[in-house]
């Protein structure tokens, strides 16, 4: 006979999420019932609760006495639970009659999960399937609760991703390697770190499944015993040790792979794949972090750290100098380039790797060597000569003074020592060949005569500044009235800049039609402002002063005003004078004439002259608004430009004369000098001596200089601007196309010499007459069949494609919108085809003459017309200004060979 086997009763442990949460739904019930009996191991250390509200005693039911015992001590109005391990037949009816439901409840984590999540009702396989999940999402629940369910099955990505997203203290929408990364870069590190150890396992398996090995790698090295290296860091350090293309490997490469396995990784083995993937994941986080302008501040720990770890610890410093993320290899990339403008071949392609760096990204750092190779350029370009003074002055508004840009941004490149001498060396060349026109300038200047219109083509004369108010502001004045704006000492190369900004604010250019480039004047002689702004107002040479000036501006123009320095100071909270204002409003003045004088002051104060922005300029910004609100032109100019100091050599100063001039009294002409006389020399009985190099001076060193002859002195930019709505100008004037040479913004091609136009095809050519100026999105389309009329060759390439029935079918389709657009398609096709494929969108639009207005217009014409069906055969590169064809699926959809 066998005796009777004892109930076996199997118990555990209850965490206090899952007390505090049956306690609740106690307490919601409302009954009459306030004790509950869980099945659980009788220990507790948590003390007394308080779950809405209400007090909650947790008991250890060790014995059925020990429960009667704790029943007797229940007060009213608390709630009691019950923790005991003891079987059914071993407590009495007694204890149960108090219990909720007269029973032992069971506890099931499970099923106090769904409440948790808002509405949901049950929790998924998947979910369930993590028998460690309930525990962790019951214990570490925060205060305002998890985020709600939308299913009604929470699921694991929901439920645990939110689980890891708290406990790393970040919010948990997108949850990914790129986030946590970032988040353990951030602060996320020491509250990871007081997590559980085997919760910690658990969350990291878990996450390196749901989000791949950048994550599991982030939260498992974070977590590691002595982690002191953040993740980010041994991200950026796999990124040079496994790279992509993976390439040869040297010994030092394969040493401090296994190193930092050893070290940081645990001894676990990576596959390439998982480097790749954490590498990327490291990379796109350093990056999220640049954008964000790294509101931790901790970046820059990363960086440093990633570099002496690949230094300092794995043996490998050559590394950081393949790394597109840290500082050595954004340096070494920029020796790479160094050394192609010293050969004078492979630049292109070494600046584009200078800007794929991180580095280059940050604020201006991609300047310097953005400007390099732009001066590479243009020394690459053919030199072509100029026979006359107004060629001189063109030359040097077209394209000296983009160069001048350029130089002054190159000038202070870079602080490494190999680097800033390699762009010294290019400085030099550049500079040499500056001095050659110079020179050239020079000897054209004495006996140049001056035009007093807008015809420049005839003859080559220059214009002279004294009739810039004849030929500019006299016609101008008629539609809307004139803002006169002097920027005294304001240069061509500074004048590229303002431009640019002046252009973002609603105004648009305007430039002469025969020339369809932006007007330069000769400052009267010598340069300097009490002769050259004198004659630029008073509409004649002369010498005088502020009063003078007034003066002179009003006889050309009766009721104009002329405001100087003192008159431009405004009263509080005005961000104009008074008087300014009120005169640019008051459609009676036709023309107000402003003086600033910011930038001649400064290089007579030994300031910096270079760059300069309209903030700068105050007033500046104010008075273009209130212009354009007025519906006044606005001409932008000056009385001289300047050179600015860099490095001069000091040549005895002679009495009666400045920086850059002395009175030919004082001896004669030497190497660097010439004489110049004549009518437009204001000084010294119309004779004078002045420097055309631009490294020398006379007497004491300033920030700047003027007076001289040297094309950055005597050139003066002429801007003209109306507001975008304008629809009237004067005639001989058109809307501005882009002003940057060719070499600005892309590389130089050889240029092909087109067959001579047979005077039949130049005469089909001829514009239709435009009686009134275009609107704003409006094209002026040169007229005739849509074909262009150009000889062509038999086997030229984009003949064969305006030929084919494709093009012709695609022009019916366009319908309206293509009326006329022919000559525009061939353009564009002959500047992308010729520079292979690849071309700036301004290159482009100043290659077929369309103003800045019109290109977003002219291009969508083009591309309706050449993407047969859709197909991206014309597009925009990422960049959103660099134009692509696709020379193959042109092939293919115009059926040409």
């Amino acid at each position: 006979m066998t005796s009777a086997q004892p109930e076996v009763t199997r118990t555990v442990a209850v965490s206090e999420a899952l007390v505090r949460s049956r306690a609740a739904e106690l307490i919601a019930k409302g009954g009459d019932s306030r004790v509950l009996v869980m099945r659980a191991q009788p220990r507790w250390h948590g003390g007394d609760l308080t779950v809405e509200g209400q007090r909650v005693r947790v008991v250890e039911g060790i014995s059925q006495l020990a429960i009667l015992d704790a029943y007797a001590a229940q007060r009213d109005h608390e709630y009691l639970v019950v923790l005991t391990d003891r079987p059914r037949t071993d407590l009495s009816d007694t204890v149960l009659a108090r219990a909720y439901r007269q029973q032992i409840e069971d506890p099931d984590e499970w099923g106090s999960v769904p409440a948790l999540f808002g509405a949901a009702r049950e929790v998924s396989r998947e979910l369930r399937r993590l028998d460690w999940a309930a525990t962790a999402l019951l214990d570490h629940e925060p205060a305002g609760g998890w985020a709600p369910s939308t299913d009604l099955a929470v699921t694991a990505e929901h439920a645990i991703g939110g689980l890891l997203a708290h406990l790393l203290g970040i919010d948990s929408g997108d949850l990914d390697g790129v986030l946590i990364l970032t988040a353990l870069n951030n602060g996320s590190r020491a509250s990871w770190s007081a997590v559980d150890p085997e919760l910690q396992d658990h969350l990291v398996k878990w996450a390196e499944q749901e989000y791949g090995p950048a994550a599991g790698f982030a939260l498992r090295t974070t977590a590691a015993p002595g982690g002191l290296v953040k993740p980010l860091a041994l991200g950026l350090a796999i990124d040079v040790l496994w790279p992509h293309p993976a390439g040869d490997l040297t010994e030092e490469q394969v040493a401090a792979r296994t190193r930092l396995l050893e070290r940081y990784v645990g001894g676990r083995s990576v596959t390439p794949l998982q480097a790749r993937e954490i590498a990327n994941a490291s990379v796109s986080a350093v990056l999220r972090l640049s954008r964000e302008g790294d509101p931790e501040g901790r970046l820059g720990v990363v960086l440093d750290q990633a570099e002496a770890l690949l230094r300092d610890n794995l043996g490998w410093p050559a590394g950081a100098e393949r790394s597109a993320i840290l500082r050595p290899g954004f340096t070494a990339r920029l020796r790479v380039l160094g050394q192609a403008l010293d050969a004078g071949a492979g630049a292109e392609e070494a600046l584009a790797a200078v800007l794929d760096h991180r580095e280059a990204t940050l604020d201006g750092h991609d300047l310097a060597p953005r400007m390099a190779v732009r001066l590479a350029r243009w020394l690459a370009t053919a030199e072509r000569d100029a026979h006359s003074l107004g060629g001189d002055l063109q030359r040097q508004l077209d394209d000296g003074t983009w160069v001048d840009a350029a130089l002054g941004v190159l000038w202070s490149g870079s602080p490494d020592a190999e680097i800033g001498a390699a762009y010294g060396r290019l400085i030099e060349r550049v500079r040499a060949r500056r001095r050659r026109r110079d020179e050239t300038a020079a000897t054209h200047l004495g006996d140049s005569a001056v035009e007093r219109s807008l015809d420049l083509l005839a003859d080559g004369r220059a214009l002279g500044i004294e009739n810039v108010l004849r030929a500019v502001v006299d016609p101008w004045k008629s539609h809307g009235g004139v803002l006169l704006v002097v920027i005294d000492g304001m240069s061509g190369a500074v004048a590229v800049d303002l431009a640019t900004e002046v252009g973002r604010s609603g105004l648009v250019e305007w430039v002469p039609a025969a020339t369809k480039r932006r007007l330069s004047a000769v400052a009267a002689l010598p340069s300097m402002t009490g002769i050259s702004r004198t004659s630029l107002l008073c509409g004649e040479i002369r010498v005088g002063n502020s009063a003078t000036e007034k003066a002179g501006l009003a006889t050309a123009f009766p009721g104009a005003r002329l405001f100087h320095k003192g008159d431009l100071r405004a009263s509080g909270g005005a961000q104009l004078a008074d008087g300014v204002a009120v005169a640019i409003a008051d459609p009676a003045v036709p023309v107000v004439g402003v003086v600033i004088n910011a930038i001649d002051d400064a290089t007579h104060k030994n300031e910096r002259t270079r760059p300069w922005t309209m903030a700068e300029l105050d007033p500046l910004r104010a008075l273009l608004n209130a212009a354009s609100i007025a519906g006044r032109a606005v001409v932008l100019t000056s009385d001289h430009g300047h050179v600015v100091e860099r490095e001069t050599e000091m040549l005895p100063a002679a009495a009666g004369g400045d920086a850059r001039w002395r009175p030919a009294s004082s001896g004669p002409a030497k190497d660097g000098e010439v004489l110049v006389r004549g009518p437009r020399v204001a000084v010294d009985a119309g004779e004078v001596v002045m420097l055309w190099r631009d490294d020398a001076r006379y007497g004491a060193a300033r920030a700047g200089y003027h007076g001289g002859a040297s094309l950055a002195e005597l050139t003066v930019p002429v801007l003209v601007y109306q507001r975008s709505l304008a629809q009237s100008a004067p005639k001989g004037w058109e809307l501005a196309p882009p002003q940057a040479p060719a070499w600005w913004n892309d590389p130089v091609v050889e240029a092909k010499v087109e067959p001579a136009e047979t005077a039949a095809a130049k005469k089909s050519r001829k514009k239709a007459v435009v009686d009134k100026v275009p609107a704003l999105f409006e094209l002026e389309i040169e007229s005739g069949a849509p074909h262009p009329s150009l000889p062509r060759k038999p086997h030229d390439f984009v003949a064969r494609v305006l030929d084919s029935s494709v093009y012709a079918d695609q022009l019916r389709l366009a319908g309206r919108a293509a009326a006329g657009a022919g000559p525009l398609v061939e353009t564009v096709l002959r500047t992308l085809v010729d520079r292979g494929g690849r071309a700036h969108q301004e290159t482009v639009a100043s290659a077929a003459g369309l103003p800045y207005a019109g290109i977003g217009q002219g291009l969508a014409v083009v591309k309706r017309i050449l993407n047969v069906e859709g197909y991206e055969i014309l597009s925009f590169d990422s960049d959103g200004e660099t134009l692509r064809l696709d020379l193959k699926l042109l092939k293919e959809q115009f059926e040409v060979a």
